[in-house]
């Protein structure tokens, strides 16, 4: 059994259940038995939740966590790692994607740990504390799907929910050594109780072992819910039938971000070098390319729509709880909330016709003959516990922190387009920095197609550290 859960991918785990190699039973004592030894170390699960008997779907048995933010789970209390919402009711629903994991046999074991809002690339929050990194626990495992990373990472689950508003899913994926696609725009609903995420920055989907459990996922769960305002475009098949083919030869742009002036540490470096190298090896045309979107295009455009929307979740849970937010908000919220009430609704509108002027940008982009283009996931390994958390003499300088580790995932939550970050480079000390690949809006299959060819070239889950 643990040789089956450190090495397995959800759905060698499915289908060890399914030919009756172990139980469900067994699976599901086995992966509480480890939540309970490893976890506390860790922090990545914050809340447990009574296992329900699976559906007969595709992934029946398998043990998965949601993100403890912004999405339901009828009989928890969704508290988005905020003291504010600790005490606020028992969700009475699932989001439609939960019900959707849950149609695909899985079963939900918990929540996992978020900073405050999602608004951190590192999951610190004060009411449940620092998510330590599986491969080195003094340091960050990355934000703000941290909690779902580490518990990928330390071999609790095979894969877990995640969210992406501003790099969420590939950050912690590249701190701790997993595979992260974000997808496109409208490709997962927010149903039913949002047509949208933070105004179409932010998305879900999962953080994985494996490529193929990426895939699967986005065909049990992707597609328009009743009400939905929009969707992206369908795919031309199923996302786990483009894993058997090959992608054509591609042509990919390679950005580090030094005409920005980002600077890579030597492991980002490498890592970039690497995926350059194994993209070559496997014939696809790289070039160094300048981008027609930088990162100081985006930065007044997102500021603005997190603000807002941060305001308005702690504005509509002050008036449930009948109370002011108070110190009960850390302060990179209640910065934000404070920003907003400068904000005018001409300052929203503009920002959200700047994010959509991107999209456009990067769209003209790819159809002049770019098929993807490829950056490091983040310029540096993940920094000690601590280092990334603000306090409220320091917001400021808290936020230029963030950029200086982040500087390339927001570009696609701007834009609109799909992302992912491979595992491919780690360093002497079993550190990670992960290939950033970036593709044409609705375009999850070539990314899914390009990671394959990379998994089989360079496998990279061989079991927790």
């Amino acid at each position: 059994m643990d040789d089956l859960l450190d090495r397995s991918d959800a759905l060698g785990l499915a289908e060890a259940i399914r030919t009756g190699e172990v139980s469900e039973q067994e699976v599901l004592d086995a992966t509480l038995a480890r939540i309970d030894e490893r976890n506390p170390a860790l922090r990545a699960i914050t809340t447990a939740i009574d296992p329900e008997p699976p559906a007969d779907g595709r992934l029946r048995g398998v043990p998965f966590a949601i993100k403890d933010l912004h999405f339901p789970v009828r009989g928890t209390v969704t508290t988005h790692g905020s003291r504010l919402f600790a005490d606020a009711p028992s969700d009475d629903h699932d989001a439609e994607v939960v019900r959707r994991y849950r149609a695909a046999g899985l079963v939900l074991v918990g929540r996992s740990n978020s900073p405050e809002f999602g608004l951190s690339t590192t999951t610190e929050p004060s009411l449940f504390g620092p998510c330590a990194n599986p491969l080195d626990v003094t340091r960050s495992a990355g934000g703000s799907s941290g909690g779902a990373a580490a518990a990928v990472a330390s071999g609790m689950l095979t894969m877990a929910h995640a969210s992406d508003g501003g790099g969420s899913i590939r950050i912690p994926s590249s701190a701790c050594g997993l595979f992260g696609l974000k997808p496109s725009r409208g490709r997962m609903s927010f149903g039913p109780d949002a047509g949208e995420g933070w105004s179409g920055y932010s998305c879900t989907h999962v953080i994985t072992r494996s490529v193929r459990d990426s895939a699967v996922m986005l065909d049990l769960t992707a597609g328009l819910a009743p009400g939905d305002p929009y969707t992206a475009p369908a795919p031309a098949g199923p996302f786990e039938q483009a894993l058997a083919t090959p992608p054509r030869r591609l042509r990919i742009a390679v950005w580090d971000g030094a005409p920005d002036g980002i600077e890579l540490d030597p492991v980002a470096r490498a890592a970039l070098n690497e995926a350059v190298a194994l993209c070559e090896e496997l014939g696809h045309d790289l070039e160094e390319a300048d981008l027609p979107v930088r990162r100081g295009d985006m930065g007044g455009a997102q500021g603005v729509i997190t603000a807002a929307h941060t305001a308005a979740l702690v504005a509509r849970r002050a008036a449930q709880a009948g109370r002011p937010a108070g110190d009960e908000i850390e302060p990179v919220a209640a910065m934000m909330v404070e920003r907003a009430k400068g904000m005018s609704a001409a300052d929203y509108a503009e920002a959200l016709r700047t994010t959509h002027r991107l999209g456009r940008l990067m769209g003209q982009y790819h159809a002049s003959g770019i098929d993807l283009v490829l950056t490091p996931t983040l310029a540096a390994v993940p920094p000690p516990l601590g280092e990334l958390v603000a306090t409220a003499d320091n917001v400021a300088e808290w936020g230029a922190r963030q950029g200086t580790y982040s500087p390339f995932c927001a570009m696609a939550n701007a834009t609109a387009q799909p992302a992912m970050s491979v595992p491919l480079y780690r360093d002497d000390r079993g550190l990670t920095v992960g290939s950033h690949f970036i593709a044409p809006y609705g375009d999850e299959a070539l990314l899914l197609q390009l990671a394959a060819q990379l998994e089989q070239a360079r496998p990279f889950w061989l079991g927790p550290s």
